[in-house]
């Protein structure tokens, strides 16, 4: 037999190959199953079964868009529009939110954080033809406090309803049904309803979208794969529902008043436990986040993300790290296995069929997730980003802690 291809190999080598195997029998069995969540979720949600998304087959009407609702269900909503000098956006977001869809009744209070006169005139002007449309403001003169948090504060203390739905100006919402997907969820054991919001990809044509696209979608599969499995800890303000009991109860975001952030990630894991929290993420509930400069954007909020995540529940992040140690595993064994076998090319080709028994499916399972998430499609790169996004992740979280700073109201920037 030839000396290139030769069956008769190592111990070290066949130890080698077998943690190899084992660590795509570990990625495959559980890092994959939490990957695909999301896929699964959605297409629940999508077809609204009963298990995922607490519709009622009771009482039950037909909408316009195909999808069938229970208003018997539906909770009365006050929708909560943060707006910081972004008059333009609010001006487009409001009919959409205003013009939803929904049997019960609900309010859209628009918090003007500094009191602009531009974001008064486009409210004053909607306000005669909608008279559920209602406008606060944020004193300009506050200083050393969250003024995010201020706002959603003021905001929710002027609601009339038992709902809330947090939204940004900056924001788009494609269907009429927006409203209603999210708060049927909303049932005497819920509490919290997660949704999901995502830049427009065609918008981010720079260099490093790729990277920017994965990492938006990894860090959405986590926390939401976790608040899947019964363990949530964060939301994005973008599209976020809670009782306004529940934030009173909490006492508001009084135990985070010293970060700037938090308002959807601090503050949701105080307030979510594993039985009052449902994930939505029907394709009509996804709301658009419009930036005007996504690079800068998405830097802004991984810093943010990066240093209040050390207040948060650890599990579902510390699995994922351990996966990514997992894959790092793989290949330092996989390549010292071919190495160390050389000229014999035997271990490299089972190495070789060992690494597509677990890149096709893990590959697969992400363009699932990416493709349920709106985001950019992506295929022969996930393995590269896969693979890197701990030291990408390392230099967000080491640069957080350099900007101290910049994430505590009683410090000066």
């Amino acid at each position: 037999m030839t000396p290139f291809f030769n069956f008769d190999i190592s111990l070290t080598t066949i130890i080698l190959l077998s943690v190899s195997a084992l660590c795509i029998l570990f990625l495959l069995t559980f890092y994959r199953s939490r990957v695909a969540r999301i896929a699964k979720h959605q297409k629940k949600c999508n077809e609204a079964e009963n298990d995922s998304c607490n519709i009622s087959t009771d009482d039950i009407y037909h909408s316009d868009s195909g999808f069938d609702i229970t208003p018997s269900t539906l909770p009365s909503a006050s929708v909560i529009v943060y707006c910081n000098d972004d008059a333009t956006n609010l001006a487009q977001l409001l009919p959409q939110i205003l013009e939803q869809d929904y049997p019960a009744p609900f309010e859209v209070i628009v918090v003007n954080d500094g009191s602009v006169e531009s974001t008064s005139d486009v409210v004053n002007q909607l306000e005669m033809t909608y008279h559920n449309l209602y406008l606060t403001y944020t004193p300009d003169r506050s200083r050393s406090l969250s003024r995010k948090k201020l706002a959603l504060t003021i905001g929710i203390k002027a609601a009339r309803y038992e709902v809330v739905v947090t939204v940004n100006a900056n924001s788009r919402i494609h269907s009429s049904q927006w409203l209603s997907l999210i708060t049927r969820n909303f049932d005497e054991s819920t509490d919290v309803v997660i949704g999901y919001a995502t830049p427009d990809a065609s918008t981010d044509t720079y260099p490093g979208r790729r990277r920017r696209a994965f990492d938006r979608v990894a860090e959405a599969t986590t926390y939401l794969s976790a608040a899947l499995g019964k363990a949530p800890y964060r939301g994005f303000s973008y599209n976020l529902a809670y009782r306004r009991e529940c934030f009173f109860n909490n006492k508001g975001f009084s135990r985070s008043l010293n970060l700037h952030f938090g308002d959807d990630d601090v503050f949701v894991n105080e307030i979510t436990t594993s039985f009052n929290t449902q994930v939505e993420l029907s394709n009509d509930s996804i709301v658009e986040c419009q930036f005007y400069d996504p690079v800068e954007t998405h830097k802004i909020l991984k810093r943010r993300y990066s240093y209040t995540s050390r207040y948060l529940r650890k599990r579902y992040r510390t699995f994922f790290g351990i996966s990514s140690l997992t894959f790092w595993i793989w290949l330092l064994t996989s390549l010292t296995a071919i190495i160390i076998s050389l000229p014999n090319l035997f271990p490299a080709a089972i190495a070789l069929i060992l690494s597509l028994i677990l890149w096709i499916p893990i590959t697969s399972t992400w363009r699932g997730a990416m493709n349920a998430l709106q985001s950019r499609k992506l295929r022969f790169s996930i393995p590269w980003l896969i693979m890197t996004r701990p030291f990408y992740n390392a230099i967000y979280k080491l640069n957080s802690r350099r900007n101290y700073r910049r994430n505590h109201t009683w410090l000066k920037k």
